[in-house]
């Protein structure tokens, strides 16, 4: 593993434990709003707002780097089983080449509007206060520019072992749902 890979594994590990954070937040202030209008007939101020544009971000988006080096992403093998694993590789990078493609053009597109819309300080209004949320902007390019690197460094060692035979293909996920 090199250390662009370990470095994108211990970066992917601590977006895994935001996300897992933001979600246990959310639920106790879903909870929270919940017991308060039950209870004292008040919701607590900006619930859906903060929901919305914080908590659903974070637990949504950041996961996604922890799960592409794991590969754990759907997968059908309904036509890829029986390949030798250097065509498999072949595959695999060629696969991830048009993710990171893919991927590449939706860091782009959103590091745009996240710079855009730092610039412009954005806010949305949550009734008796103005919520900044262009912080949360910043979460998908960053966790896409994170997926591209990982596709990319997946790419070179699938096609260098698929091609040549040299290196090992990145690793293929074990377990899961199989259906015969």
């Amino acid at each position: 593993m090199t250390q662009l890979e370990s470095l994108l594994e211990r970066f992917s590990t601590v977006l895994l434990v935001i996300a897992g954070i933001a979600m246990t937040v959310m639920m106790v202030h879903i909870g929270l709003d919940i017991a308060s209008k039950t209870l004292l007939h008040k919701p607590i101020v900006a619930t859906l707002e903060i929901v919305t544009w914080y908590y659903m971000v974070f637990t949504i988006f950041p996961p996604v780097v922890y799960i592409q080096i794991r590969k754990k992403h759907l997968m059908v093998e309904l036509f890829t089983r029986h390949l030798s694993r250097e065509k498999m590789a072949v595959l695999e990078g060629a696969t991830a080449v048009l993710g990171a493609v893919y991927v590449g053009i939706l860091t782009w597109l959103t590091l745009e509007v996240a710079i855009d819309q730092t610039a412009a300080w954005e806010i949305q209004d949550a009734t008796f206060f103005d919520l900044p949320i262009w912080p949360a902007r910043w979460v998908l390019p960053i966790s896409f520019g994170a997926m591209t690197l990982v596709m990319i460094l997946q790419a070179i060692r699938d096609l260098t072992y698929g091609v040549t035979g040299r290196g090992e293909p990145t690793q293929q996920p074990t377990g899961g749902i199989v259906i015969d």
